[in-house]
């Protein structure tokens, strides 16, 4: 709206906003003439209108304003000096286009001028707070009990000219009573030291209703006018949305600048009836004014009284809305009501709570003191909070709460001030983020260190870093000088960290770490040596879903889901990894098409989030992407998983494969073999076995019905129904007794190990189903150190578990270690060998003991 309560500028409303010229005059001029001993300098520019007047009345600024216009700008016309006075119903009354100078120069002077200030300050009479402590260098006591005097004596100024007799005459008494207790107080005082009681924090009292005779008079304001009024102050002047200026002209075939006319002309005629019959509700809007704050909700201005909720009939429009649009300065901006421009709201309540939340986590009541400076109240504090974004209250404090999940789960640690497990804080977060993307993320930033097996806190708190018990077991190696004591290494790490003496021992088996006397260990390389020296358990040619192009290049093949999409972290293959160059505790970093990636090897080689170059490529959910890098780059070859569809089980094979085209019957050998590293593959069943042992069971699956002899001869590794299962009926319908050891320690490290062979794990899966009891796994045979991954060490059968040997190749080290074995009284087998001789090994196995 226009006039005296219409928009302003935002936030803090000072008297250069009613007095333009004081913009550009000169300050060392105008101190003079503006200056009051209980102001602060320069406070025409830079204090509230409704502190300044809280603190020497709206009278007294009136003339220091008129002053300091007849002074300096005595050439101004009175429409130029005091804008606002065009859409006040003073200003109609007066000669606008009269100077300041011509106004001043009758018998009244510069009160003339003065007259025609105050009106300008009536939206400003509450809501503000005295500036006499701050002017004289202190702080303002907001404690000390409220200047009664001063509210009375504001009642008696406000009372309009038609107040009954009765209303005016308790006025005056009210007035005459604050003044005579004023003066008993002063005269009684203190004693000497004594403090005076500590008066009770004021509350806000409700805002009064409209009086009955207000809203009649309102209806009364309504009722002169015809329908095309009515409908621009519905569509425009008082509606919530409003409605254009065309289409109300359009309505009533008039232009669109006369329907602006007559809603000037309305808005006008609404402030003359402020000023007069409708003073009540003019006191209720300067109220309401400071019981909103500075944004407000539809719902907030509704609940503040029972009547906003009734009907204006001749609007069409509830009162709430009527309220709401007459408020000063206050505009309906994304469902709030808002004193001043909103994203300036925004951003200045952004930048307060940042600085509250920079050094700690503060309550929430922290934060609703600083809401409350400005402006906000309580009851929409925690809506405007979700409005601001970027900030959320947790167990009653308030945290930062960035876009990133990483940012989030900063602000979580360091509120809790100690590390947790990643469940914890996926359950703290609760924004709908993967457990598994929650680990990549923190895993691959640095701000984030790994405390234990599963607890993450922040770097910046210090402690010791876990690693992986591999990598631990290398640093407790460097810690003593290159060389230790097993049973010392096993006691250093599992009195510090949440792991078993079973894994480390199981790590200590491993090639890296050698046994040079009885119970000592040592690396079997030396402890300098680089990235390119490191070779993985299994090479990229036996690792699953890597393939080798015609050209030579080795890539990994990606089968994206929703997770890769989100922008998630993955793991991939310690063989692949290896084979671009990177090894335990490195970093690598490729360039791609839409920017950079890191791969990181922590306890696990993890690649960085794919997500802008799976959305350049309109990769979806079950396409096929195949991944390589050559002189730092990285490639990617997307196949859409729908082109499988309705294809022969051998062709969705080779797509699995990176094979688009078709391959000649006699020559599947030969192609399929050299994608998977065989350079001389003559048969299918060279193929098929080395798949096996590689773990690549979907391809597998795909090619076993043409190529393969019987499921039932030749076991697939992870195929359930490869394996011999006894019939429920074998086991006397009783539950099988399992070992705890296989899902507490083995299986879970072998899921882990990115290296681990896929037969393997399903072996212990059968075991572990049928009760078996569970092996040392990791275990070492004579002086020599021969390594199982499984062994069963027992007078009346001596049964291991070793690693396969590849297919067509040879390794003499390993034609040892079964020959040490064997003659050692052993029963020795890879685990695709023993799947196959399932039931000769459960028959040499012994149950799982009873307890565990």
């Amino acid at each position: 709206m226009t006039g005296p309560i219409a928009p302003k500028p935002p936030l803090s409303r000072a008297l250069v906003d009613l007095l333009p010229a004081l913009r550009w005059g000169d300050p060392g001029r105008l101190e003079p003439l503006l200056q009051h001993h209980r102001l602060p300098k320069a406070w025409w520019s830079g204090a509230s209108l409704a502190d300044v007047t809280a603190t020497i009345g709206d009278e007294e600024v009136a003339l220091l304003a008129a002053r300091v216009l007849h002074t300096c700008w005595p050439y101004l016309a009175l429409h130029d000096a005091l804008p606002p006075l065009c859409f006040c119903p003073e200003g109609q009354e007066a000669d606008l286009s009269a100077t300041v100078g011509a106004t001043a120069a009758g018998a009244e002077g510069e009160a003339a001028v003065a007259r025609l200030v105050r009106p300008l300050l009536r939206p400003f009479l509450t809501g503000g707070h005295s500036l006499g402590d701050t002017a004289s260098g202190t702080e303002p006591d907001t404690t000390s009990e409220p200047d009664v005097r001063s509210l009375t004596a504001l009642l008696v100024r406000l009372l309009p000219a038609d107040t009954p007799p009765e209303i005016r005459s308790a006025a005056h008494s009210l007035a005459a009573w604050a003044i005579d207790r004023s003066e008993d107080a002063d005269a009684s005082g203190h004693a000497e030291g004594e403090e005076p009681a500590p008066s009770p924090e004021p509350v806000p009292a409700a805002p009064p209703a409209p009086r009955a005779a207000g809203l009649a008079a309102l209806e009364g304001l309504f009722r002169d006018w015809d329908e095309r009024q009515l409908a621009v102050a519905a569509g425009r002047t008082f509606c919530q949305n409003r409605v254009s200026l065309e289409n109300l002209g359009a309505r009533f075939n008039v232009s669109r600048e006369r329907i602006r006319q007559i809603q000037v002309e309305l808005e006008k005629r609404f402030q003359l009836w402020l000023t007069g019959q409708g003073r009540p509700f003019l006191d209720h809007l300067l109220h309401l004014q400071n019981v909103l704050g500075s944004v407000a909700t539809e719902a907030h201005v509704r609940e503040l009284h029972p009547t906003h909720e009734q009907a204006v009939p001749v609007l069409g429009l509830p009162l709430w809305q009527l309220i709401a649009s007459s408020l000063p300065d206050r505009t309906w901006t994304n469902g709030w009501l808002v004193e001043g421009d909103l994203d300036e709201r925004v951003e200045q309540t952004r930048a307060e709570l940042t600085q509250l939340c920079a050094e700690s986590a503060p309550t929430w009541g922290e934060a609703v003191e600083v809401l409350a400076r400005l402006g906000v109240r309580e009851a929409v504090a925690r809506e405007w909070l979700r409005a601001v974004k970027g900030f959320r209250v947790i167990d009653g404090h308030l945290l930062p709460w960035g876009r990133s999940v990483n940012d989030r789960a900063e602000a979580v640690l360091t509120f809790v001030g100690r590390p947790l497990a990643a469940e914890e804080l996926l359950t703290r977060l609760d924004d709908g983020t993967a457990l598994a993307s929650l680990r990549n993320q923190i895993q691959t930033d640095e701000r984030f260190m790994r405390c234990d097996r599963d607890l993450y806190g922040l770097r910046r708190w210090g402690g010791v870093e876990y690693l992986g018990i591999r990598e631990m077991i290398i640093r407790e190696l460097e810690r003593a000088g290159g060389e230790a004591r097993s049973e010392d290494i096993v006691t250093a790490l599992c009195s510090n960290f949440d792991v078993s003496d079973r894994s480390v021992r199981a790590y200590l088996a491993a090639p890296e770490f050698e046994r040079f006397q009885r119970g000592w260990v040592r690396l079997a390389a030396p402890v300098e040596a680089g990235p390119a020296d490191y070779q993985p358990r299994r090479d990229v040619a036996q690792t699953r879903r890597c393939f080798q192009t015609g050209q030579g290049t080795w890539c990994y093949r990606l089968d994206v889901n929703a997770e890769h999409l989100r922008g998630s972290g993955f793991t991939i293959p310690a063989g692949f990894a290896a084979h671009l160059g990177l090894a335990p505790g490195g970093r690598l970093e490729l360039t791609h098409a839409m920017g950079d990636i890191q791969l990181v090897w922590r306890n696990q080689p993890t690649c960085g989030s794919l997500r802008p170059l799976l959305e350049s490529m309109e990769a979806v959910e079950g396409d096929h992407v195949f991944l390589a890098a050559k002189e730092g780059q990285l490639k990617a070859l997307r196949l859409a998983g729908e082109a499988e569809l309705g294809l022969p089980d051998v062709q969705r094979a080779l797509q699995l494969m990176a094979l688009s085209g078709q391959v000649p019957e006699e020559r599947m050998p030969e192609v399929l073999g050299r994608r998977i590293g065989l350079a001389h593959a003559t048969s299918m069943d060279e193929v098929l076995a080395h798949l096996r042992i590689r773990g690549d069971k979907d391809v597998l699956e795909l090619l076993s019905p043409q190529y393969a002899a019987p499921v039932t001869d030749h076991p697939v590794p992870g195929d359930e129904q490869s394996v011999p299962v006894a019939p429920p009926e074998e086991t006397g319908g009783e539950e099988v007794r399992r070992d705890p050891a296989w899902g507490t320690e083995i299986l879970p490290l072998l899921k882990e190990d990115a290296e681990a062979e896929a037969d393997l794990i399903r072996l212990a899966e059968v075991l572990a189903a049928r009760g078996k009891a569970a092996p040392v796994f990791g275990y070492e045979l004579g002086e020599g150190g021969w390594q199982a991954d499984f062994a069963w060490d027992r007078e009346d059968a001596k049964v291991a578990v070793v690693p396969a040997i590849p297919h067509g190749s040879t390794d003499p080290d390993a034609e040892r270690r079964d020959a040490a074995y064997r003659g050692a009284g052993w029963t020795v087998r890879s685990a695709v060998e023993w799947l196959e001789r399932l039931d000769e090994l459960l028959a040499l196995l012994p149950d799982a003991p009873p307890g565990g």
